[in-house]
Parts: structure tokens; C-alpha cells; sequence
């Protein structure tokens, strides 16, 4: 299993995709440490306190679960990508790559939005997850067993904080 993550991994870090490059930043580092506040933000504006408020509880938790896997597995990140990338996304990182945590925080916040956001609006914010996780592999950050494992955490820790704060997220949500 680990050998078919590497060759499927290192075929997206092959990839040359040219100007894709700055469309795959945004959702490579959206749930990232350094744009997550924004992503909080922007959510508890669109849907109201309440619902940041939850969010801000499932990334700390999130983020509780995915840091010490990364250490009890420890597994290396990929090796410096040999071609050129318009960002350099892996230099942001050093720790080990298992779980992900932006793939995780993709998977929670995105199980958030589909659980409270009026629908057909909160389709929308479904492809961030596949776009996070191809993202984090093809800008050479991750594996792709990395961003699975990522993503499954996170939705895994959303659905109960959600269902938990339900009434206390729905009391905030605007009009639809």
C-alpha cells in the first residue's frame, strides 16, 4: 500500500501544470496555519459567530489529534520536488507528513459549511477538499495516504462537534 501511495504521489510531484500553479495555491494553503484564522473568519461572517465559535473548537481539536500522529508515525515528508513550482509550499513545512493537517482542516471546516450552510450554496465548498489534498501532494508537501487519512480525521471530528452545537450554530445562522 505504501508503495502505490509513493508512485501515485510522485506522479502528481512529476507534473508540470504551468499556470495551475496559482490556481492550486489558494486551496494548498487555505486551511493552513497561516490562512486558517482567515478561513474562521470569513465562515463566522458568511454564517454567523456561533458557527466560528464551533469552527474554532473543531480546528484546535483537529489540530490536538493530527500534531501528535505526526509525531508517533513520523513518516518523511516527500524529497524537494526537482521541477519548478510558481510557489514553494514544501519549504513552509518541516514536520513529519502523517496526517495531514490541511487536508484535515479541510475535511472539518468543509463538514461544518455542508451541515449548516442553506443548501444549494453549501455544495460549493465541497471540491476544496479534493482541490486541498491534490494541492498538498502536487506542491510536494504530501503523500496522498497522508491527505485521506487528513481529511477523515476532520470530517470525523466536525460531525460530532456539529451535531453537539447544533442548536447553538442554527440560533446564529442568517435568514435564508
Amino acid at each position: 500500500m505504501k508503495q502505490l501511495d509513493h508512485n501515485l504521489s510522485e506522479r502528481v510531484h512529476r507534473l508540470e501544470l504551468g499556470a495551475v500553479d496559482y490556481f492550486l495555491v489558494l486551496p494548498g494553503m487555505l486551511f493552513g496555519s497561516y490562512v486558517m484564522p482567515l478561513t474562521v473568519t470569513a465562515m463566522a461572517l458568511w454564517l454567523g459567530w456561533q458557527l466560528g465559535a464551533v469552527a474554532v473548537i473543531v480546528a484546535i481539536t483537529t489540530l490536538a489529534i493530527t500534531n501528535p500522529m505526526k509525531q508517533w508515525f513520523g513518516r518523511l515528508r516527500p524529497q524537494p520536488l526537482l521541477v519548478k513550482r510558481a510557489f514553494k509550499l514544501r519549504k513552509l513545512v518541516n514536520n513529519p507528513s502523517f496526517p495531514s493537517g490541511d487536508s484535515a482542516q479541510a475535511g472539518a471546516m468543509v463538514t461544518l459549511v455542508i451541515m449548516f450552510a442553506p443548501w444549494p450554496w453549501s455544495l460549493f465548498a465541497l471540491p476544496l477538499i479534493p482541490l486541498c489534498m491534490f494541492s498538498r501532494v502536487y506542491y510536494g508537501a504530501h503523500w496522498f495516504g497522508d491527505t485521506i487519512a487528513g481529511v477523515a480525521i476532520g470530517c470525523f471530528v466536525a460531525l460530532p462537534f456539529g451535531y453537539w452545537f447544533a442548536d447553538f450554530v442554527r440560533s446564529g445562522l442568517p435568514a435564508a
